[in-house]
């Protein structure tokens, strides 16, 4: 098969930089318009890449951050000719791309092609996680549709390594040990002190529901398990798990679900059980939520879509609205939460599958935005918001 790496259309270098406020948005508190945080539409849509999605920012050495975002694109002359009319749905063609910013994030290169798509349908779901033991190790996480001759349920996860900073990858090997279908989310594998890497993930023989649990290595990736117990809800069940190390040890893991809130789990033994997830209060629907710890504070930082709203005409079945994307934090290892604040408003659009990584007093944001409501089509564009860590906890 052609590369579609040689022949593919670049997306053009400029870029667009704006300074905006924040806007008020129902049950978030009215937040001041602030010069200080930078907006980056870094990778928009277009007939050739209509939909940009599931992105990180990865911080690389001598100053560089890397943009790692799933780039899907398009297959015939059709797509490129003609305004499609149909949303463009998860199993479309899709390959893992990324860009190289030199100054912080303001500005980005060119385009390049992190993962080739080598699946029967596409590759996606990108995290990266520089290795405590040997810095020099980068290992890269993404999952694989439609392997080994299965049907389009069938998903799984692979993963590759660099020693060179992502200039090149040795061939990447699956690690999942269970079939059916799983899902990744972008940014969130994490190491723990003693050195187990935790990759949070939910899965199904068939689809709904799901179940969320980790897999986990104890040898710097060589070898990977199971959780011994997952977490299990109702509905649509277990899905999208963000976890955070908290600061007595245990571990802390926010779900999305179909159930109108932001469900949370706790692991007292490093991820290999999983308590029943109980609701956090948060309103929330079938959504992302992304939980973070604020580097060298007490503090945790929750991004999702603080909304729940069966009557709204974008529910889709307690998919959306995914307006707007809210942030808040706690300061009790997430038993309560304050300063829920709205950073994104795009009524009737929706903003989505964020991502945090803090470089020095800021915190870079990504996330998929559209204008359009759910229900006209997927054609999201990557944003990028560079934000002040202060902003997140100011009244």
């Amino acid at each position: 098969m052609e590369s579609n790496t040689t022949h593919r259309k670049r997306i053009p270098a400029m870029i667009v930089l704006v300074v905006v406020g924040i806007l008020h948005a129902g049950g978030a508190q009215a937040a001041k318009p602030s010069s200080d945080i930078v907006t980056i539409d870094i990778c928009p849509s277009s007939r050739a890449h209509f939909r940009n999605d599931w992105s990180l920012v990865f911080p690389l050495k001598q100053g560089r951050l890397m943009l790692v975002w799933c780039e899907y694109y398009a297959t015939s002359p059709e797509q490129v000719i003609n305004r499609r009319k149909s949303n463009y749905t998860d199993p479309a063609a899709c390959r893992i791309s990324a860009k190289i910013s030199t100054d912080k994030g303001r500005t980005w290169s060119d385009t390049f092609t992190l993962q080739e798509n080598t699946a029967r349908l596409n590759v996606k779901h990108p995290n990266l996680l520089r290795l405590s033991s040997d810095p020099n190790k980068i290992l890269m996480f993404f999952t694989s549709r439609r392997v080994d001759g299965g049907k389009g349920g069938d998903i799984r996860i692979f993963m590759k390594q660099s020693t060179n900073e992502c200039e090149s990858w040795s061939k990447p090997v699956q690690i999942s040990t269970l079939g059916g279908t799983h899902f990744l989310m972008a940014d969130r594998v994490l190491q723990l002190p003693g050195g187990r890497i935790l990759l949070p993930t939910f899965q199904s023989d068939a689809w709904f529901p799901f179940d969320a649990f980790c897999y986990y290595s104890d040898d710097a990736g060589r070898t990977w398990r199971a959780s011994k117990t997952r977490m299990t809800l109702r509905g649509h069940g277990a899905q999208e798990p963000s976890i955070v190390r908290l600061e007595n040890g245990k571990l802390l893991a926010v779900l999305r679900t179909s159930l109108g809130a932001v469900y949370k789990s706790y692991s007292d033994d490093k991820g290999t059980t999983w308590t029943k997830p109980v609701s956090t209060g948060l309103a929330a629907p079938a959504s992302t939520p992304l939980l973070k710890r604020i580097p060298g504070s007490g503090d945790l930082l929750l991004v999702w879509n603080n909304i729940f709203d069966p009557k709204h005409p974008d529910f889709q079945n307690g998919h959306g609205p995914r307006n707007p994307l809210t942030s808040a934090i706690s300061s009790d290892d997430g038993r309560t939460w304050r300063n829920i604040k709205t950073i994104e408003d795009r009524n009737p659009g929706a903003s989505s599958t964020p991502a945090v990584t803090f470089v020095g007093k800021k915190a870079l944001l990504t996330y998929n935005t559209q204008p359009f409501a759910l229900a006209k089509r997927e054609l999201y564009s990557v944003r990028l918001k560079i934000i002040p860590i202060d902003w997140f906890r100011r009244k």
